[in-house]
């Protein structure tokens, strides 16, 4: 990742005070981040996704984003978790991740810098605007306009 030098997790603070941290950091919109957390892990960080692959409030996923031991610090720290996904977006929007070409017969629009969405549904899929990138960009989308973390029923972990 070419910003992997930038993520450095140094922040203390709620789960939403994380969160705002980190997308204010990586330049983005606090509310999508938080959807998308609420789409990963519902504010938990203590949620295990993939079969005991994923960690944290964005599941950040082993092998394609860690390597034990450095999956550890993902597992328990949050703000680390949210600063490696901040990074990972960034470097997807900013178009950095080129490689995402070389498996477009997997894509169904080629990879470009400034695609927003497209750079989401790559977190989820590992591919550009595929069909499973584009499910997860509806939900996201969906949880960010019903604005989740601030219903009633939504309990932060």
């Amino acid at each position: 990742m070419p910003y992997a030098r930038y993520v450095t997790g140094r922040f203390t603070g709620t789960t939403d005070e994380v969160i705002q941290w980190a997308a204010r950091k990586w330049g983005f919109k606090p509310d999508l981040l938080r959807a998308v957390a609420t789409v990963e892990s519902r504010w938990r960080m203590s949620t295990v996704g993939d079969n005991g692959d994923s960690f944290g409030l964005f599941q950040v996923r082993r092998p394609f984003h860690c390597a034990e031991p450095v999956c550890e610090q993902f597992r328990g720290d949050a703000a680390l978790n949210a600063d490696y996904y901040g990074g990972i977006l960034r470097s997807y929007y900013d178009g950095k991740q080129r490689w995402l070409n070389t498996v477009a017969a997997e894509n169904e629009k080629r990879y470009r810098r400034g695609d927003l969405w497209g750079s989401v549904g790559a977190w989820f899929s590992g591919r550009w605007w595929n069909d499973p990138a584009r499910r997860y960009i509806r939900k996201v989308k969906r949880r960010l306009k019903a604005r989740t973390w601030r219903t009633r029923d939504f309990r932060a972990g």
